[in-house]
């Protein structure tokens, strides 16, 4: 027995002289392992991450990825778009052969269906992108999408743009910049882009990425350092576990918003969706890695936030600006919250209100949407209103008008991306409804106030504001 205690002891001594806590630099850089070895250690957040649209935004063409009709479908121009009999021949064509989908489109000059394979589907929530890879290496954006709300394939740069549809204007998008995806889509819907070679107009290139769609290197920074500090060695993870959760520190090796500086925090969200920013800004934004590079990486987006000016009356597609200058278009969503003195005065942030790991759920029931929920949330700050909510809302409790969204984060932006027009919030959350503004400028500067009193107008709303404020 004293044999055995004594074994056990010498065991222990060997295990502690071979597993010791080993200090980390505060500034590294690293390479990218891939999602799958997070998920080894992070088995509950890497299972809410797999099913998340981040994860699934790209994927190969397989009946569970794409949700568009390829039974053979025939697609012929709206009727409003048709300009003579050959208008009324169909101009799309997408079926499957040979185990593989396909997007054929009329060739103007000839009549004829030239077809197209496609290679990756991108997005499935709103509508679905389709891309094939041309023989010089760039994945082209097909010009029809397939709307997941309408049930049916649109022209979405079309009806984005407001534009007619044609068989030669679907030729004319195919040898359009933009339309070369992975020099100029991919970044935010890929992990770690890079672009090795490409041509002035974008008609052969060469890139790789680390992952397919968002992987967790995406936000958190490449992570084989973090494994390596972690991997064998149980003491660093116990302590890493207490310095995480009684010191604030952060995490060796890996960057979360959540411990990083003011604006370093929101350029994890602000490389995909601040996307409001100069061309000769997108350059930047597909560098940027999260963490703490130790060979000047860029990993600080802050200075861009605010760089494309806020042009009343804009009306340029996604970058639209209300008549007043607020944000309008969904480019410009990011905008409205940095525009909010909420985020500049205070410490709300994205992940506050969206799940991280599931980007389509909230933080806790009732945080995206006008609740009990998120109004506990607003007050927090705003505790000097808590006694007495109606004497500030003058709406009865649980009724529209009552709660802090309904009045701070209206629905006044504008969202194209599904194929028809809606309006999601604003996240201005310190906006005031301003009916000033709506007298003067009118359908151009909508307010809280007359988007539910619609027929009473913006002149009773701004009495009986003036009424209820002085």
């Amino acid at each position: 027995m004293i044999a055995f205690a004594a074994a056990v002891v010498v065991t222990g001594v060997t295990a502690v002289a071979l597993t010791r806590y080993e200090s980390y630099s505060s500034l590294y850089d690293a390479t990218y392992v891939g999602s799958a070895k997070c998920g080894e250690c992070h088995t509950l957040v890497y299972a809410d991450w797999e099913a998340s649209p981040h994860a699934l935004i790209l994927r190969d063409p397989s009946p569970t990825s794409v949700v568009g009709d390829f039974d053979d479908h025939q697609w012929t121009l709206p009727a409003e778009h048709r300009r003579g009999p050959a208008d009324d021949e169909p101009v799309a064509r997408m079926y499957r052969a040979d185990d593989a989908y396909h997007m054929a489109l009329r060739d103007p000059a000839t009549g004829e269906m030239d077809s197209w394979r496609i290679d990756h589907v991108v997005g499935y929530q709103y509508r679905q992108v389709y891309l094939h890879r041309e023989p010089d290496g760039v994945l082209r954006r097909l010009p029809i999408q397939w709307s997941v709300e309408r049930r049916e394939f649109f022209p979405y740069w079309n009806f984005q743009e407001g534009s007619r549809p044609s068989a030669a204007d679907f030729r004319a998008q195919m040898r359009s910049q933009n339309s070369a995806w992975n020099l100029f889509c991919a970044r935010c819907h890929v992990t770690r882009l890079e672009i090795l070679a490409r041509t002035p107009d974008h008609q052969a290139a060469e890139t790789r990425w680390a992952e397919d769609g968002i992987g967790c290197e995406a936000c958190h920074g490449p992570g084989s350092q973090h494994v390596n500090y972690f991997e064998g060695n149980y003491v660093n993870r116990i302590a890493a576990f207490l310095n995480g959760r009684v010191r604030g520190e952060p995490v060796a090796y890996i960057s979360s918003a959540s411990k990083m500086d003011r604006g370093r925090d929101m350029s994890v969200c602000a490389r995909c969706h601040g996307p409001d920013i100069m061309m000769v800004s997108t350059e930047a934004y597909r560098l940027y890695e999260p963490g703490y590079g130790g060979q000047g990486r860029v990993n600080d987006l802050s200075p861009h936030f605010r760089e494309f000016p806020l042009q009343p009356g804009r009306r340029d597609p996604t970058v639209e600006c209300w008549d007043d200058g607020r944000p309008k278009g969904i480019g410009m969503l990011f905008r409205s919250f940095i525009e909010s003195a909420c985020y500049a005065e205070a410490d709300v942030r994205c992940y506050d209100c969206h799940d991280p790991h599931q980007n389509k759920r909230a933080t806790r029931p009732g945080m995206r949407g006008a609740s009990a929920t998120s109004d506990a949330y607003c007050l927090d700050c705003h505790g000097h209103l808590a006694d007495d909510v109606v004497a500030h809302t003058h709406h009865e409790p649980g009724t529209p008008g009552s709660f802090c969204y309904d009045c701070h984060m209206p629905r006044e932006i504008l969202n194209l991306v599904g194929g028809w027009a809606r309006f999601t919030r604003t996240h201005q959350m310190s906006s005031i409804p301003n009916p000033e503004a709506t007298i003067e400028h009118g359908e151009g500067a909508p307010n809280a106030c007359t988007e539910c009193h619609e027929a009473e107008g913006p002149q009773w709303a701004l009495d009986w504001m003036r009424q209820w404020y002085d």
